[in-house]
């Protein structure tokens, strides 16, 4: 029988014209009620409208059983189009994730949004995203809670660490960029004047000795970090982890939430990571290389935030037995490290990196000297990485024995270890440029199957003893 997504989901039809059509003439309606220019684009707009009451009129969802060999196979359908009808087809034995999405909008009119993934999925949209009744999807998650075994939740303050140690100011600087951006086109240039007149303070700063090029950096880098902060911290708060029979279900979010349950087989491979401050803190995060999770911009597979050791044993093995053992030290399982030659291979580009700020900090001593104290910030960003590069020197290695490969190595300011299936990997590629092959050392890539084409870099190995490590069955 098919069935009726929610009203709300009219809105996909609308929303690619509303800031064209429809935005535009409640701005202008608001600014003069009576002008011809108000009223000259409502019979377009109500064109628009009546064309997308149309299109969610011809949509339907259901599901329908189909005898295959002697079995009964549940397929879920999706049917859409005014006037080129498309179907979509989805067995449910191929659904390898469920994904609710909530958030106050939504919430108004009683609706969720529910994304359905399959190994056939792409890395940017779901095999099936509908918006249904809230209360019937929600109903429905309670019923799998209720066949949880282990449960995890982060603590507060773990997600805060997490969170800042996770944010950086660059990223936070993008993204009110383009807040203010689409905010001044939509509400006026006054709008984007009087904030970027409230963050300005150069004059007082200006009055206490602070060179204003050196207090306008630091202002954007305390508001650029700032806002990566409380964009991690509200997508991860009341984060929970179960483990059913089904799969493991992942809780989170404080405005936008979320609510997903993986299954088993959608699980490729399961990591920690620890940036330097955590290394210090002596804290791990735990990830899930997964089928249909982190879709979105800044999204990760979250499983565990910012766990100690003793936390990460005990949770891990109820979660993954099979993979927890991995993560402490094995002495069975046959391993390679990099070469003690291989150090300046880590070390090249973070020495690169501070020899070029310290000749752009001598240049601007000479020449601009009123601006050299501004340079000193860019300082810290080759230390730290140089301080990185040499913990991943110190713990790279790579493991395998008959059933797993243990990975860990860096990726970009984080170091990682992660266990692999060796049924999960599809493919190895060796690389050497030609220094390397004088040297007899390469790098390596792990990828395993997601359609995201998840790939661990392992770099400056022995090639000879890669070639004796027995990554496949």
């Amino acid at each position: 029988m098919t069935k009726r997504p929610h009203f709300t989901t009219i809105w996909n039809y609308l929303s690619r014209f509303f800031f064209l059509l429809i935005f535009p003439l409640i701005q202008a309606i608001l600014r003069a009620p009576f002008s011809e220019v108000a009223w000259g684009n409502l019979p377009g707009v109500l064109a628009v409208t009546g064309i997308a009451c149309f299109q969610y009129a011809s949509c339907g969802y259901g599901i329908k059983t189909v005898e295959e060999g002697g079995k009964s196979i549940s397929v879920l359908y999706w049917k859409s189009g005014l006037f080129f009808q498309k179907y979509r087809l989805l067995p449910a034995d191929c659904v390898a994730s469920v994904f609710l999405r909530l958030n106050p909008i939504l919430d108004v009119f009683g609706a969720a949004q529910i994304m359905l993934d399959s190994p056939a999925a792409n890395a940017k949209k779901p095999s099936l995203t509908l918006i249904l009744s809230k209360k019937g999807l929600m109903s429905w998650w309670e019923e799998q809670k209720k066949t949880i075994v282990h449960r995890y939740a982060a603590s507060p303050v773990r997600v805060v660490l997490m969170a800042a140690s996770w944010s950086n100011p660059a990223s936070g600087l993008l993204l009110i960029g383009i807040l203010l951006n689409r905010a001044g086109k939509i509400l006026g240039d006054e709008l984007t004047g009087w904030l970027y007149q409230s963050v300005n303070q150069t004059q007082r700063l200006i009055a206490l000795g602070v060179p204003p090029a050196v207090a306008t950096v630091g202002w954007l880098f305390a508001m650029g970090w700032l806002i990566a902060f409380l964009v991690q911290f509200f997508r991860y708060a009341f984060f929970t982890a179960g483990k059913s029979p089904g799969g493991t279900m992942i809780s989170r979010g404080m405005v936008v939430r979320s609510r997903q349950l993986l299954t088993d087989r959608a699980v490729r491979a399961v990591g920690v990571r620890q940036s330097l401050v955590m290394r210090m803190l002596r804290l791990s995060s735990v990830y899930l290389h997964t089928i249909g999770s982190g879709k979105e911009k800044g999204d990760r597979s979250l499983l565990m935030a910012a766990a100690n050791e003793v936390e990460l044993k005990f949770h891990l093995s109820q979660f993954y037995p099979h993979a927890a053992p991995y993560f402490f030290p094995q002495k069975s399982i046959q391993k390679i490290k990099p070469p003690k030659a291989a150090w300046l291979g880590f070390l090249i580009g973070p020495i690169f990196n501070f020899a070029a700020v310290l000749a752009l900090y001598l240049v601007f001593l000479q020449y601009l000297w009123l601006f050299a104290p501004l340079i000193l910030f860019l300082f810290l960003f080759p230390l730290y990485h140089l301080a990185l590069r040499i913990l991943a020197f110190r713990n790279s290695f790579l493991a395998a024995d008959d059933t797993h490969i243990v990975a860990c190595g860096y990726i970009q300011d984080q170091i990682f270890t992660a266990v692999i299936p060796k049924e999960s990997l599809q493919s190895v590629v060796i690389r050497q440029n030609p220094l390397q092959r004088r040297s007899g050392r390469c790098h390596v890539r792990l990828c395993i199957g997601t359609e995201k084409g998840a790939c661990f870099d392992l770099r400056h190995f022995e090639l000879k003893e890669l070639e004796e490590l027995s990554l496949t069955n």
